[in-house]
């Protein structure tokens, strides 16, 4: 008899189950796609023990017959694909037909299903692939799927399943993706004992989001949308100050099925820029709409990752979209607990809209360093007065600033869903140069000798003096060098490197564009190199470390020009922080008022390079508040 057997199909079926099922989570997740594809509008899924002892997913949606019950349970059973051309255009989410005859292979299931318009529902029981008469019972319209004791039959999986909290906690997880992914659909999760969450189904993402992680959480979201002849991107990110040690509030979703994909992930750290500190992971909810021709969703035994065809297309989008919601918004951090005034994103700086003075100076291009310390000097010129937030809001036609309640979070104030921007006229200023032109601080004084107490006439600021000049060294630094007017500084004694294969190739690449950044390199021989100038910015600076710092943050070839520029990032906020002013060193007047007077002309007045908050702002109406001026 020879060695090669045919397996049972017992056998298969949990060797496949193997790669379906891993988890509690994993049954929820192919559970939760079959009732979306079903058409259901409203999903219920309940977990006993974490999902290990019972899962039940209950739905409204198409039901089944009597046939049609017993085949799904058939490995490789689907209604979603009949011919191989139809894997190039997936438009559902469940489509290899391996679900319910992975989850039945390694547990106890029990289907009701009962279609519109037949009187009497289908009752399906399956343990371990081994499948019961079926009976006729009373049923609602659509499917009630039940799987208890999960992996009872297969012991050595079940041994290294988590804690019931961990596996609860994955489950959960794996319902509000699902949730985020179709806001039209209402969602209940609970347990035996309560409901963990709800969601209205009324298509509004903001709901979802507010249902899941708190309407004050929520309320901070910022809308975006970017769209190409090819890609649609919309949804929520969070504020620079709303990021988080993980990626657990991350959720991408291509063509509603929740994935992971790490370039599109990093075009949303890049849209954010230098705003986000250092260590932290931004906040999102970001769907992407594309024809399916142009993604793979096939690469992944999980169906959790994908494959697209112009990847470098789909992050551009991402990162626009990103960049430009953040630019045009007003991201003033306030005090632990207490929620930044509101703004709209569509709208620009809420101060009156007057020319600045012609003979004003301008406050970055007077701050010059001296002596052990930077020297600041006074920006001369009359400044503009200006408006009140409220007054701003009132003639545009919006609550006045702080005034927004909850309800409007999720009803977008007129009982309907809002996820769209506002599309009301405008000012023609964009957010930023409008911002510069009106936004003007006076300085009080300096606290703890590191503070800039300031005010513009309607709020309260305190400024880290480090970080705001930081901020504004930084971007002088960088427009330089974006700009091509840094100037190469020659080294005393050329600087002698060896590189490897890899790297040298990059360098040797890139030889003219680092020379415009005043790095000049020349091939010395095998894989050395010499250095012979450096960018005279770093003049005071470790510029050995420097160099090997910049070559090693070469990006690799095809690269554009603004990305190349970009690598320079870190290098120039390096040099910023260095020259900037310090804890204990105390500004005159003068120099403060010229602090202030550059802060406002920044283009990113918010955060330093490194993406720690500059101010803490203070309204009017939250002092009162403190004083108890006002209930």
């Amino acid at each position: 008899m020879g060695n090669i057997q045919t397996m049972s199909t017992s056998l298969a079926n949990q060797i496949a189950a193997g790669e379906v099922v891993v988890r509690p989570a994993s049954c929820v997740k192919e559970l939760l796609e079959n009732s979306l594809d079903a058409g259901a509008k409203q999903i219920t899924v309940t977990l006993r023990e974490g999902g290990i002892a019972q899962i039940i997913v209950q739905d409204d949606g198409a039901g089944m017959d009597e046939e049609d019950a017993q085949i799904a349970f058939f490995r490789h059973a689907t209604s979603k694909l009949f011919h191989e051309r139809d894997l190039v255009r997936i438009h559902t989410l469940g489509f290899r037909g391996e679900a319910l005859a992975s989850i039945a292979a390694v547990s106890r299931v029990t289907l009701t299903t009962r279609e519109r318009g037949c009187e009497y529902g289908v009752c399906v029981r399956v343990e371990g692939g081994e499948m019961s008469p079926v009976e006729h019972v009373g049923a609602t319209f659509g499917t009630r799927i039940e799987v208890a004791d999960l992996f009872y039959n297969t012991p050595a999986r079940l041994k290294y399943l988590r804690t019931v909290q961990t596996e609860q906690a994955k489950s959960v997880e794996t319902v509000q993706k699902a949730a985020l992914s179709r806001p039209d659909v209402a969602f209940t999760c609970q347990t035996e004992h309560h409901v963990l969450f709800q969601t209205p189904g009324n298509g509004d993402v903001r709901a979802v989001l507010a249902a899941l992680y708190g309407v004050g959480e929520a309320k901070q979201l910022l809308a975006i949308e970017e769209a190409t002849p090819d890609y649609r991107v919309t949804g929520f990110i969070g504020r620079p100050t709303q990021g988080r040690n993980s990626k657990a509030q991350a959720h991408l979703f291509v063509n509603g099925r929740p994935v992971r994909n790490v370039a599109v992930h990093q075009a949303v750290v890049q849209g954010y820029k230098n705003r986000l500190m250092i260590g932290k992971q931004p906040v999102y909810s970001i769907a992407i709409a594309m024809d399916p021709s142009l993604v793979d969703v096939n690469v992944h035994p999980h169906k959790a990752e994908v494959r697209f065809s112009e990847e470098a297309d789909v992050c551009r989008c991402v990162a626009r979209a990103v960049a430009k919601a953040l630019d045009g918004t007003l991201l003033a951090p306030t005090p632990e607990g207490r929620r930044p005034r509101e703004v709209s994103e569509a709208q620009p700086f809420a101060l009156d809209f007057r020319p600045r003075q012609a003979d004003e100076g301008t406050g970055r291009d007077k701050m010059r360093a001296s002596g052990s310390g930077p020297r600041l000097a006074y920006p001369s010129g009359a400044r503009p007065q200006t408006a009140t937030a409220r007054e701003l809001d009132m003639a545009y036609g919006r609550p006045p600033s702080g005034e927004v309640g909850a309800e409007a979070l999720v009803t977008g104030g007129q009982g309907a869903p809002s996820n769209a921007p506002d599309d009301r006229a405008l000012p023609e200023e964009p957010y930023a140069e409008a911002r510069k032109q009106n936004w003007q601080l006076r300085p009080i004084g300096q606290a703890l000798g590191m503070y800039v107490l300031a005010d513009d006439g309607e709020s309260l600021y305190i400024i880290d003096q480090h970080a705001a000049h930081e901020r504004i060294l930084f971007e002088e630094f960088y427009k330089r060098l974006s700009g091509r007017q840094v100037h190469a500084m020659p080294l005393l004694a050329p600087m002698q490197l060896t590189l490897t294969p890899s790297v040298y190739t990059r360098v040797t690449e890139e030889i003219d564009r680092l020379s415009q950044l005043g790095l000049t390199i020349d091939p010395f021989g095998g894989y050395d190199v010499v250095v012979r100038t450096v960018p005279d910015v770093w003049e005071g600076l470790d510029v050995h470390a420097l160099v090997e710092e910049t070559i090693a943050r070469i990006p690799s070839a095809g690269a554009s020009t603004d990305d190349f520029f970009q690598t320079m990032h870190d290098v120039i906020a390096t040099r910023a922080c260095k020259a900037a002013v310090k804890a204990n060193w105390y500004l005159s007047q003068e120099e403060l008022e010229a602090l202030c007077h550059a802060l406002t002309e920044a283009d990113d007045p918010f955060h330093c390079p490194h993406g720690r908050p500059i101010f803490l702002q203070w309204t009017g109406k939250q002092l009162e508040k403190e004083f108890k001026r006002i209930v």
